[in-house]
């Protein structure tokens, strides 16, 4: 997934994140300008913002795993509200989706349709500070992934965090 933030004065500030998700479990690996190289793994024992240069890893007790993790991810759609209405259907990243709008902001986001991958795989939202998207590309489905992917590193140290996502891709200080 690629996010772009682009205010109308100043740098646009363009991320790149990796996910992988296999059942109940998920990672996304990105650059944090502040902290390099971050990795969120959600696995059996629980969701973790991990920093491979230091060797930490935090963990959050905040239900819900991958599925909240992803939600999370894609906090642009869920912050429009109840505003969107579906518009029409086209294919993004090679995935079939459904094209939604918000009447009130001028919000557009694209939701796959395809079983297995009901996401958002592309969207929108412009106004007077600037602009703000992503795109989701590069899209496998069914694809074998090994769970030691979704593990923590060897001899990380484990930090226990706050209830909540300070720092979680899309929330609070994300």
């Amino acid at each position: 997934m690629t996010q772009t933030l682009a205010p109308k004065e100043g740098t646009p500030l363009t991320r790149t994140f990796k996910i992988v998700v296999n059942g109940g479990y998920g990672r996304v690996d990105y650059d944090d300008p502040a902290m390099g190289s971050v990795r969120y793994l959600a696995n059996q024992q629980g969701m973790f913002l991990v920093i491979p240069g230091n060797k930490t890893a935090t963990k959050y007790d905040f239900k819900g795993g991958v599925d909240t993790a992803l939600r999370m991810a894609f906090q642009f759609v869920s912050a429009q509200g109840a505003d969107f209405k579906k518009t029409g259907a086209t294919t993004v990243s090679g995935q079939p989706a459904d094209e939604y709008r918000n009447t009130k902001t001028g919000a557009v986001v694209y939701i796959g349709t395809h079983p297995g991958f009901r996401l958002p795989v592309k969207g929108t939202l412009a106004n007077e500070g600037g602009s703000q998207s992503f795109l989701v590309s590069e899209i496998k489905l069914n694809i074998p992934v090994a769970v030691a992917q979704f593990a923590l590193p060897a001899g990380t140290q484990v930090i226990s965090g706050e209830n909540g996502a300070a720092g979680m891709p899309g929330g609070k200080g994300g």
